[in-house]
């Protein structure tokens, strides 16, 4: 048996997928929008750049396969750094499809380092444990906004294009090289075939069991999904907010929102006797955020203590969401890589389909009615899933949601990031 990983590693190595999420999510709108691009179509274009996190369980099975997982975590990260920093040599609005073209693939590369992560700190952890790794997790995914949001925007607005490129291509790649560390046992010897198959049976009785298909219907929900973060470094101006205060918020300080909310969940998550509880309430906390924002005047100020609110209760949320994750992936063994791409997987499309009806609302309604549309599907969201745990699990049954992560059911949560 191999020893137990500390959970902050994973604060590690867990960083290349964080910046090229929030490098999607926060630099990504700017740069759209500031190269003549509607906010609608820069909703499309997001949307579409999460397609690959929404359909890698197609081909994480491959993760499993060949070589340890930390090999395949390094190779994909390194990989994905060239097709992101690609992006910033195109020239926009004149080479839209190549920049969109390069910004899917690095996603879809990049995406796989969810997987491979998701995998190891479920093999690896101690299950008591699981909470904290999941804040650690999310500290990184989400924080790097600092990295792939707020530096990119500087770097692009202060120096130059290429800079940023270089910048972001080493930022996404040299932190996966702490996955080197995990001690991790080389892979089963097995033909494909008879891999496929194994895996194809341990992910079908992981989804079928209780908290494997509730598991589901949480990721496919548009709960704690956090969309409206993603196009929120393209509505500032509406608010008023310049270029500077935009980048400062939804990078530098959105990071450290969105980090020290993950953490401040992990912390809670392994206290709790169900940690799905923290997920529903994340879920109804964001919902409050983006309602007070729509009530409120479309301010500088508003943008600011809006944004950070809603930030701070995302990271809590996105943690909660891993941790119910891990509890299912664990006890996967080598299948585990490819389960745990299910649940990001239905998670992502979550985030695809929220970004798309708030970006809807934008086109139809303006800003207030984005804020609404997102509070209104986080708010009905939540109720729906409270009333489909009530009924699901009885008390006679609240054992396996212990926080040591034991169950009669073997089951786990985890998104992305969108995610």
């Amino acid at each position: 048996m191999t020893p137990y990983t500390p959970p902050w590693i994973f604060g590690l190595t867990n960083l290349p997928f964080g910046v090229a999420g929030t490098y999607a999510g926060v630099a990504m709108p700017f740069l759209l929008r500031d190269a003549g691009v509607p906010v609608d179509k820069i909703a499309l274009l997001e949307a579409i750049a999460f397609l690959p996190a929404a359909y890698q369980l197609f081909w994480a099975p491959v993760l499993d396969l060949a070589m340890r997982r930390r090999t395949w975590l390094v190779l994909c990260a390194t990989s994905g750094s060239l097709c992101l920093g690609g992006t910033l040599l195109v020239k926009l609005p004149e080479q839209l499809l190549a920049y969109e073209i390069l910004m899917v693939a690095g996603q879809a590369l990049v995406g796989l380092v969810a997987s491979c992560n998701g995998a190891l700190v479920a093999t690896t952890v101690d299950p008591r444990l699981l909470g904290r790794a999941a804040g650690w997790v999310n500290a990184a995914n989400l924080g790097a906004s600092a990295l792939g949001g707020g530096l990119v925007l500087t770097l692009t607005t202060q120096v130059s294009f290429a800079a940023a490129s270089l910048a972001l291509v080493l930022m996404t790649s040299l932190p996966s090289l702490a996955a080197f560390s995990i001690a991790e046992d080389p892979p089963a010897a097995d033909r494909l075939g008879r891999h496929l198959a194994q895996v194809t049976r341990q992910v079908c009785s992981a989804v079928r069991s209780r908290r494997g298909w509730t598991g589901l219907l949480f990721c496919m929900s548009p709960v704690g999904t956090a969309a409206l973060s993603n196009l929120f470094s393209a509505l500032g101006r509406d608010f008023g907010a310049s270029d500077a205060v935009v980048a400062w918020v939804t990078g530098y300080f959105g990071g450290l929102a969105t980090a020290v909310g993950a953490l401040a969940g992990g912390f809670m998550l392994d206290r709790l006797p169900d940690r799905r509880n923290l997920y529903l309430a994340g879920g109804l906390c964001t919902a409050a955020c983006a309602a007070g924002m729509a009530v409120a005047p479309l301010r500088p100020e508003t943008f600011v203590v809006g944004s950070l609110a809603y930030l701070f209760v995302a990271g809590i949320a996105y943690a909660a969401f891993s941790a119910v994750v891990y509890e299912i992936v664990g006890p996967a063994g080598s299948a585990a890589a490819t389960l745990y791409s299910v649940f990001p997987a239905a998670g992502n499309q979550a985030i695809a389909y929220t970004l798309l009806l708030d970006g809807a609302a934008q086109h139809a309604w303006k800003t207030r009615g984005t804020l609404w549309t997102d509070a209104a599907l986080n708010a009905g969201g939540a109720m729906l899933l409270l009333l489909l745990v009530r009924a699901v699990f009885s008390d006679r049954q609240t054992a396996e949601t212990a926080p040591t992560g034991a169950s009669e059911e073997t089951g786990k949560l985890e998104i992305g990031s969108v995610t």
